[in-house]
């Protein structure tokens, strides 16, 4: 019975972790707009919080596996995007922040990667209740989605430019279908991974099943508050009215569905959850 307050105790600290990291991605977007200041750092800080929580779920194995793809799908991409402008279009950074690897990419960029790929994955998961490669063209579009309210704001604020023809404000559409096929390969390698990692926490706390999605949910509403006061109505209205339902149906699954028809761990593959469930039961008939 030790453990349980123990828990109860981490489950609040998380809790008012997220409430401090919102309020500073939200205070970043205030920030920008009243001294046109940037604040990075509120990426970076979501970010860390995020790896907190994965490290939770997904143990240090899991995290390490994910954050080795981040670097070798899209974090790669990037580079190769600068140096040949596939497959998002050509491009140039400017003044994002360093450092820089190669002195092509800056490492914030990857900082950004781990953010919005985990987010989209987890969200998505949550809302379904179970991961299936099916749903990695989805996470794909959701990060496209978060993508339509970053990369205008971020094409004015300088961190980056584009050479491509830009069709949306300032940004090619060859830079949302990158996007798209980036994070949705990121997605089906990742479920792929995470079906078979034995090391995994057996599992997951509901708490920051209910957390993830808020993150999503501040930092999208921090860009989208950026990109409708800078007037990039059309790409604010689509990042948002997809991020917004996504995130409302995992918290609506977590309000609605039952604890115990939640797997152990939604990233075991449906067999193995289904024979735990089955187990349990019959444990609990004897």
């Amino acid at each position: 019975m030790e453990g349980v307050p123990n828990r109860s105790r981490l489950d609040r600290v998380y809790v008012f972790a997220f409430v401090g990291v919102g309020a500073v991605q939200l205070s970043a977007a205030i920030i920008q707009l009243t001294t046109s200041t940037t604040v990075p750092g509120a990426t970076v800080l979501a970010t860390a919080f995020v790896v907190a929580c994965m490290l939770r779920t997904h143990g240090l194995s899991g995290t390490m596996s994910f954050v080795g793809l981040v670097i070798a799908i899209p974090f790669a991409s990037e580079f190769l995007g600068v140096l040949t402008g596939v497959p998002y279009g050509a491009y140039a950074y400017l003044q994002a922040p360093g450092p820089y690897v190669l002195g092509l990419v800056p490492v914030f960029i990857f900082v950004a990667w781990i953010l919005v790929g985990y987010l989209a994955i987890a969200t998505t998961t949550t809302a379904l209740g179970r991961s299936t490669l099916w749903l990695a063209p989805v996470d794909g579009l959701v990060a496209t989605a978060w993508d339509l309210l970053v990369d205008p704001v971020a094409v004015r604020s300088q961190f980056w430019t584009w050479l491509s023809p830009a069709t949306l404000y300032g940004v090619p559409l060859s830079n949302f279908l990158g996007w798209f096929l980036i994070v949705t390969g990121l997605s089906a390698a990742t479920r792929w991974l995470w079906a078979r990692d034995v090391r995994a926490p057996p599992q997951m706390p509901r708490s920051i099943l209910t957390i993830v999605p808020g993150v999503l949910l501040t930092s999208a509403l921090q860009f989208g508050i950026l990109s409708m006061a800078y007037g990039f109505y059309v790409s604010s209205l689509i990042g948002l009215g997809i991020v917004i339902p996504v995130v409302g149906l995992a918290w609506r699954r977590l309000a609605t569905m039952p604890r115990e028809l939640f797997a152990p761990n939604l990233w075991t593959p449906a067999t193995a959850a289904a024979r735990a469930r089955r187990i349990a039961q019959e444990d609990d008939r004897a």
